[in-house]
């Protein structure tokens, strides 16, 4: 049955789940909700069971139905790397390459690449994204990057995955330069624990190392607590407002040193290691595989080895 399917069918099914109502669905395909509805129950005869639940707001995919379009968007992701690559060779380039890093890694690892590569880039056509590690690697799992540079969330089968450590990163505790804290030598824990924060949701490494650091020295965390994932906002906010931000080094290196200081305390935040991720089935194309051996010589200890035992 599924290799009965076609392309045209398998867009369908990933429009559908993606929109969640049919006639969106149709509009993305460019074709009529009457037409997208034959279709669907064109799938679903030839599935025998059915694959889309109809609810007062639109669809759901079954069980069944999931599993569709999963293969789906993996086979419509493939279709598009060939795509790509073979637009790439007859344009003269080497072909595309995505992928999504956490800050830390794009500060330092990126541009080592960049510089190591040298002219054999001219060839290749980077998308880079920058974010944190559960949207990183959830886009990774919906086949929107070739690899990412990021930390497994807890949630997240890692079985699934080929990971190389690249490392540790350091957090600094942000402040606008007229916090009340913002000229002393030292901070202690018990003293801030009841001041205003901005921080990532709990779920974040950030979120995590925080509490950590706090429960490691018998002080509970803190509660007065603004969550948002943006470290932009953050650091936006806490310009207007009494408020302390844990962000990457990365974002303190680039915020204005008169409108910001940095607490000093006796601990160091210490985020978990971070390291190369890629699909594990996934084969990748001649310019990801560039880029992405280019990261493990630079970024992985190693990695040199690690990277001709793939070859």
């Amino acid at each position: 049955m599924i290799r009965d399917l076609k392309l045209r069918q398998l867009r369908l099914l990933v429009a559908l789940d993606s929109e969640r109502k049919l006639q969106l669905a149709a509009e993305r395909l460019n074709i009529t909700q009457s037409a997208a509805s034959k279709m669907l129950a064109e799938i679903e005869a030839l599935a025998r069971v059915p694959l889309f639940e109809r609810t007062a707001r639109g669809v759901e995919p079954t069980a069944y139905g999931a599993i569709l379009v999963r293969g789906g968007k993996s086979v419509l992701a493939d279709l598009d790397q060939v795509t790509d690559e073979f637009a790439g060779y007859r344009s003269g380039e080497l072909g595309t390459v995505s992928v999504g890093t956490v800050a830390k890694a794009c500060e330092d690892l990126v541009i080592d690449v960049i510089q190591y590569l040298g002219k054999k880039l001219d060839r290749v056509n980077i998308s880079l994204d920058v974010s944190t590690s559960p949207p990183l690697v959830e886009r990774l799992l919906a086949l929107e990057f070739d690899f990412v540079v990021a930390r497994i969330p807890a949630d997240v089968d890692p079985r699934q995955f080929d990971y190389h450590e690249i490392g540790a990163e350091e957090a600094a505790l942000l402040v606008r330069a007229e916090h009340p804290l913002g000229c002393r030598e030292i901070v202690d824990l018990e003293e801030m624990a009841d001041q205003q924060w901005i921080c990532q949701p709990r779920e974040s490494f950030m979120r995590q190392a925080l509490e950590r650091l706090f429960y490691s020295r018998g002080v509970t965390p803190p509660r007065r607590i603004i969550n948002t994932e943006s470290f932009l906002a953050s650091v936006g906010i806490a310009a207007g407002i009494d408020a302390i931000v844990p962000v990457p080094m990365l974002v303190f290196d680039l915020v204005d040193p008169r409108r910001f200081r940095r607490l000093r305390i006796r601990d160091r935040l210490m985020l978990e290691s971070y390291g190369l991720i890629k699909l594990r089935k996934r084969r990748l194309s001649p310019a990801a595989s560039l880029v992405f051996d280019a990261m493990m010589r630079l970024g992985v200890p190693n990695g040199r080895d690690a990277s001709s035992e793939q070859a």
